[in-house]
């Protein structure tokens, strides 16, 4: 088999769904045997940095590299025509309040995915969304990501006054929408945020401001970064997990949560009724501020455990290294 190369790229401490993916699929390959070389790198790479390390790669190599780092080598790939990408969501969606700003990076990105030599995403949405970014027919790949065994068979509290919500303190959470709604609650309730605040510095400090605006700093605490066991025990003491998100590739936290048995509350956006099929989990229309307060009060006056199946062999990443190798060489 010809070697295989994986380059990603790491964002300091902070820890992102697409990290995570990476980290675990390198991880699990290499479980299943399929030996590879992973080249982390600064997600701030610049285009002749990662054109200097993809050049020492054997020609005959197989070249896979993470889609976060594809607009700034879109000629490269071009030029190689050995490199497939993982694409957890074009970085030109991040923000679709930003369309206009974000039009060069489309374009960049429309470029690199039409040159490479197959992608492979994370959700049937995913790839839908993708497909339109293409100038040709270009076989497009789904291989769902995997939950760690950590979240499976874990107990919640569901006597708790605790919520929680995690994702990282940027726009597209949806930490504003959330913290209105949360404003119209008149019961007792905390609720517990888990992300890095420090990516997006203006847009925490306007949720600070909104949060003590409603008079909310003894309701709502920004946690930061935690270690996954830190995170495990917040959720084993919460009632209810709620992500206000306003666009997500595949939803990690939410599945993550859901199978650790937290009930889940979350925007109805396509992606993640796929994603959560058959969970325990109300969707709420985006933006509705109302809808989202009047879903959370009856969760947390009304809500009985649901069980619901979360097998290791149907959600774990062994399983998501198996397609992937299916991918790589046409086999499991």
């Amino acid at each position: 088999m010809r070697k295989i190369y994986f380059i990603y790229p790491k964002f300091g401490s902070t820890i992102t769904g697409g990290t995570l993916y990476d980290v675990e699929l390198c991880k699990y390959l290499k479980k299943i045997f399929i030996y590879h070389s992973g080249i982390v790198v600064k997600h701030d790479i610049s285009s002749i940095e990662l054109f200097t390390k993809l050049k020492k790669i054997p020609k005959e190599s197989i070249i896979i590299v993470d889609g976060y780092l594809a607009n700034r080598i879109k000629y490269i790939i071009k030029k190689f025509g050995n490199i497939s990408l993982l694409v957890h969501h074009p970085c030109s969606l991040e923000d679709p309040s930003k369309r206009s700003s974000n039009l060069k990076l489309y374009f960049n990105e429309k470029t690199a995915f039409t040159y490479a030599k197959s992608i492979t995403t994370v959700s049937k949405y995913m790839k839908l969304k993708i497909s339109k970014y293409l100038n040709k027919n270009l076989k497009i790949h789904v291989v769902y990501p995997g939950i760690r065994d950590c979240f499976f068979n874990y107990n919640t509290a569901t006597n708790s006054k605790n919520l929680i919500s995690i994702g990282n303190i940027i726009p597209r959470k949806g930490h504003e929408w959330l913290i209105k709604s949360l404003s119209k609650l008149k019961f007792d309730w905390h609720l517990n945020i888990i992300g890095d605040y420090s990516i997006d510095k203006d847009y925490y400090q306007r949720l600070d401001l909104l949060v003590k605006s409603y008079g909310l700093e003894d309701k709502i605490t920004f946690l930061g970064s935690v270690e996954t066991k830190t995170m495990l025990d917040y959720l084993k003491k919460s009632k209810l997990f709620i992500l206000a998100t306003h666009y997500e590739g595949f939803g990690m936290a939410l599945l993550e949560s859901s199978i650790s048995g937290v009930k889940v509350i979350t925007t109805d956006l396509p992606v993640l009724r796929e994603v959560l099929k058959s969970r325990d989990v109300d969707f709420v229309e985006e933006n509705n501020i109302q809808s989202l307060a009047e879903t959370i009060e009856y969760n947390f006056n009304n809500h009985a455990s649901k069980t619901v199946s979360s097998s290791i062999g149907k959600y774990g990443w062994k399983r998501a290294a198996r397609n992937f190798k299916m991918v790589l060489y046409g086999t499991r």
